[in-house]
């Protein structure tokens, strides 16, 4: 490896997944050591933009972001690969890893979604699958339990599908899909889990500082048509003072045994809106500041109940 140019081993690392960018840097220093001015061309070109999205309008040469080689190949990827839009909705977190934003790229807008993380002991992957994309609840009668697609949305234009299938059209009102805060704590041992009630409190410690809009969640109720909203625990005076049901201009209950429900959130805008089997309803909520992951909840009245996530 001794024998390439900075330049070559950038173009050999940009065909490897972000795991492997990652074991790559590890290896030794030249692939993982941030360096600082005497940098390779391509090096100085990614700080160089860098300093650019960070509303920079100014070259910096003097003064350069250190960055590792691997760090440059998984910038030099995104730059080939994103679109406009996609770039506005993944914006950089002061001096996040460049391998970390290509993972997270790959989860928003390439990879399929699924469910990463069961809360509750009623929730299951059909049939056992290791397809993580389906969810079913088993019955233990008036038990919640929650599936959260992990992808955190910070900003932007996102979309989602919940295709939901039940086998007794009566019980579908334990059925509640929508967004809610990312969390990083282990939820899977919770016996019971319903994201409007114990879920949002393990909501990030940092949304209390970086976000003044204390929305935990927002969800859509598929039988009333009906939202609910739950806004941040620790401003509780009463367990059930900031656990709110609201109208919406638009809202259609659901009672059919088997229905698709999108949503369009617009992070820049502050919109939730719902569509009906392709058929848009309106806008459920605005307001909505900050980062949200995709969330279903099913209450099991009926063990044939079950949820896929898809774009």
């Amino acid at each position: 490896m001794e024998t390439f140019t900075d330049d070559t081993i950038v173009a050999l690392a940009s065909f490897l997944s972000p795991h492997d960018m990652l074991s790559l840097a590890l290896t030794c220093k030249r692939f993982g050591d941030k360096h600082g001015t005497k940098t390779s061309r391509s090096r100085r070109l990614a700080a160089r933009e860098a300093n650019k999205s960070r509303g920079s309008g100014r070259e910096v040469r003097q003064r350069t972001e250190p960055i590792s080689l691997m760090e440059v190949a998984a910038r030099t990827v995104l730059q080939t690969k994103w679109t406009d839009e996609e770039k506005n909705a993944l914006p950089r977190r002061e001096d996040e890893s460049w391998i970390g934003i290509y993972q997270e790229f790959l989860k928003l807008f390439r990879l399929p979604l699924q469910f990463d993380k069961l809360a509750g002991n009623n929730m299951d992957y059909v049939d056992g699958s290791t397809d993580k994309s389906k969810v079913c609840s088993n019955f233990q009668w008036g038990v919640s339990g929650s599936a959260i697609c992990t992808n955190i949305m910070r900003a932007g234009k996102h979309y989602v599908s919940f295709q939901v299938s039940d086998g007794d059209s009566s019980a579908n009102f334990g059925i509640i899909i929508g967004v809610m805060r990312p969390t990083t704590n282990d939820i899977t041992s919770k016996k019971s889990c319903h994201p409007a009630d114990n879920l949002s409190r393990f909501s990030l410690n940092d949304y209390e500082i970086l976000h003044r809009n204390n929305i935990d969640c927002c969800l859509l109720n598929t039988h009333n048509g009906n939202g609910i909203i739950r806004s941040r625990w620790k401003r509780w005076e009463t367990p059930d003072e900031e656990c709110k049901s609201f109208n919406w201009e638009g809202m259609e209950p659901t009672h059919e045994r088997s229905y698709k429900i999108g949503f369009a959130l617009d992070l820049d805008e502050g919109t939730l809106d719902v569509y009906k089997n392709d058929r848009r309803l309106g806008t459920m909520k605005s307001g909505l500041v900050g980062e949200y992951c995709w969330v279903a909840s099913l209450l099991s009245f009926d063990d044939e109940a079950s949820v896929t996530i898809g774009r």
